[in-house]
């Protein structure tokens, strides 16, 4: 399945015959660098696995309560364009209009569950 590839595959624009099952807990993976590291994360994600992600930058990892979240949630897979994630993301946060003080310190992360997809019928 092509996910995330040439366009972001949002989790509301799946088409309804196909079933996802979302019953994995939720995890944080935290960035301690620049956005470049997220390739990383995506090349890891092992073969036949797809991830549901939310991007969002946090005051500090121990200030969980003060997040942004960048997007709705969208489908990943170890063959998702690492480079287009990042261009969205930008581009979410460049039109948030979240202004911070440059001396807050942020930290960039993804709320992240696996999922399975197959088909109803």
């Amino acid at each position: 399945m092509n996910l995330t590839t040439n366009n972001i595959t949002f989790l509301k624009d799946i088409d309804s015959s196909i079933k996802i099952d979302m019953t994995s807990g939720w995890r944080h993976h935290y960035f301690d660098g620049s956005l470049i590291e997220l390739s990383s994360f995506i090349k890891l994600i092992g073969d036949d696995k797809i991830y549901l992600l939310i991007p969002l930058f946090a005051k500090s990892k121990s200030q969980s309560n003060a997040t942004l979240n960048l997007s709705e949630p969208f489908l990943v897979n170890n063959r998702s364009n690492s480079e287009l994630i990042i261009k969205f993301i930008l581009e979410q946060w460049n039109t948030s209009g979240f202004n911070l003080n440059p001396d807050t310190l942020i930290t960039f992360s993804f709320k992240f569950k696996r999922v399975w997809i197959s088909s109803k019928y």
